[in-house]
């Protein structure tokens, strides 16, 4: 778990990853309780996804320094630091990213997958990306809780890698980002529904091919 206040913050802690792993953008907003209580799983999260999952906190930032600009306000002291949040970072990292890929941003908690390009050009692939909704989810009843929707997220990216640790080189293979996120949604149901037709939901699952508009 980190905090990520630039695509540029993002982009050069990716560099340092040697092998191929997921990547998580997550967009929360801490301005509601239910953002708050996504907040206080931060530390967490960072402990669980360890080398599998890059988790990054858009729009967050710990440089102690941010404290004295305006823009930046304190939300919560995460794995030993404090952290800011920025309205102004966020919409920037938002705005950027919708222009480098087809997608725009559903404006609430959003978590965007993809995966990282080891020793590429551009550290980051968004050819096979996959963006939920996670209060649709909740709403639809496609994920119980957005805990659970991590951790079965996290627990789904291990055994991909892990797989693929034992059988090929990460550095020259790909992971399946669609079987990640339906594995994911199957196990954070305590009655799992066919993933297949949950990601029919264009405005909860959307992914690199769908077409906006």
């Amino acid at each position: 778990m980190f905090a990520a206040s630039t695509y540029e913050e993002v982009v050069e802690h990716e560099r340092c990853i040697e092998n191929m792993e997921i990547v998580v953008f997550l967009f929360v907003k801490p301005t509601s309780q239910d953002a708050t209580d996504i907040i206080q799983e931060f530390e967490y999260i960072h402990y669980n996804s360890e080398k599998y999952c890059s988790v990054y906190a858009i729009g967050y930032s710990d440089d102690p320094q941010k404290k004295n600009t305006s823009h930046y306000k304190k939300v919560a002291e995460i794995i030993g630091s404090d952290w800011y949040f920025s309205n102004k970072t966020f919409v920037e990292f938002k705005n950027s990213l919708e222009k480098r890929i087809k997608w725009e941003y559903s404006g609430e908690t959003e978590v965007l997958i993809l995966q990282n390009n080891p020793r590429g050009r551009d550290p980051l692939n968004f050819s096979n990306y996959v963006a939920i909704d996670v209060n649709k989810g909740l709403r639809e009843g496609y994920i119980d809780s957005f805990q659970m929707f991590m951790e079965s997220l996290i627990r789904s990216s291990r055994s991909k890698v892990t797989a693929k640790e034992a059988t090929a080189d990460l550095r020259k293979s790909r992971i399946s980002i669609k079987d990640t996120i339906a594995e994911a949604i199957d196990h954070s149901k305590r009655i799992p529904d066919p993933a297949k037709q949950i990601v029919k939901d264009r405005l909860f699952y959307r992914c690199a091919n769908t077409i906006l508009g």
